[in-house]
Formats: C-alpha cells, structure tokens, sequence
C-alpha cells in the first residue's frame, strides 16, 4: 500500500503507524493516518481499474504482444523477467558477496519425456549441437512432424523466437540434427 504514496507520505506514513504501535497518537495523528491510508487505497483502487479498463481495450480489439512489440524487445523482456543470475562466492572469514553469472539461458525448448528419469533435454538458443542427441529429442521424431512436435515443448521465449525467420531458421536447423544425429546412450 505504501507504493501508492509519495516519500515524504511514505515516511509520515511509518512515523504514525509507529505512534500508534506505541499507543503514543494523538487524535488529529489517528486523522491524519486515516487520510493517507484512503489516499493509498484509492490510489491502488484507480490503478486497478485503469489496468481492467486496458485489459478490456486489448480484448476488444484482439490485440497480442507481438502486436504491440518486436520479437527483439519480447526476448530481451522475457530474458531479464527472471532477473540476473547470481552465484555467491564462498570465502572463509569475508562476508559473501554475489557475482553475476556469465551463462546467459535462453531455453528454447524444453523436454521430458520420462518423468523417471534426471533433468529435461534442453534446446538453447545458439546452442552448440554435439554428436549425439537426447533420447527425448528423438522420441519427438515421429511421422515426419518433428517441428510441430518440438514447437509443443517450446517455451514462451521459444515460441515467440520461433515465430521471426532467424527462430524458423535455427528450428529447422535443430531439427536436421535430432533427424541425423544418434540417440545418447
């Protein structure tokens, strides 16, 4: 609620909110409180409708994301969604101090068949193809429809990649491998 008032209110807010844990406030204080939480709620309560009232523009006229952003801005967006990567450096008497990973994930497509067995097979973006292929990838393999049956596994920055000719491109290109390549043992 606090994110609906501006700093100054912000700090009033918290210095009446403690007189009153205190039982320390006065009635013109109790007031005053009272006023900045109806502000905060009705500043919250015009945001949701405004959000609503914009919910239903885009329903109205079958707008989609990629209507209103490039494929580019819609990668980049779902990329830093999750926020960077951490990894905390373990040093014995210093204080542990987070580093940013330097592995950039865009997982394209994602894969488990065997729901017994590790980890899901992964397509990456840009991703180095080896000389064998996940037996999940190859299961996909089947009557000829192995784009579509990869395109089910796509994740929603894969789906969205896939969509601009770069993505259908680097799509068919993994899909030549899993055709080609033998399954890992």
């Amino acid at each position: 609620m606090l994110k609906y008032l501006s700093s100054s209110e912000q700090s009033r807010f918290s210095d009446l909110q403690g007189k009153l844990a205190q039982l320390m406030i006065s009635a013109a204080e109790q007031q005053e409180l009272s006023t900045l939480v109806s502000k905060a709620q009705k500043a919250a309560a015009e945001r949701g409708k405004a959000i609503e009232s914009v919910r239903q523009l885009i329903a109205d006229n079958a707008i989609d994301i990629q209507s209103v952003f490039s494929a580019d801005v819609i990668q980049r967006a779902a990329a830093g969604a999750s926020g960077p990567r951490t990894r905390v450096a373990k040093v014995k008497g210093q204080p542990k101090v987070a580093k940013p990973s330097t592995r950039s994930e865009q997982v394209l497509i994602q894969v488990k068949l065997d729901k017994s067995a590790g980890a899901p097979s992964r397509y990456k973006k840009g991703q180095k193809l080896g000389k064998v292929v996940s037996r999940n990838f190859k299961q996909l393999d089947s009557g000829g429809h192995l784009v579509e049956n990869l395109l089910k596994y796509a994740t929603p920055l894969g789906k969205t990649y896939f969509s601009t000719p770069e993505g259908k491109a680097e799509l068919e290109a993994f899909a030549q491998f899993v055709r080609k390549t033998p399954a890992n043992s």
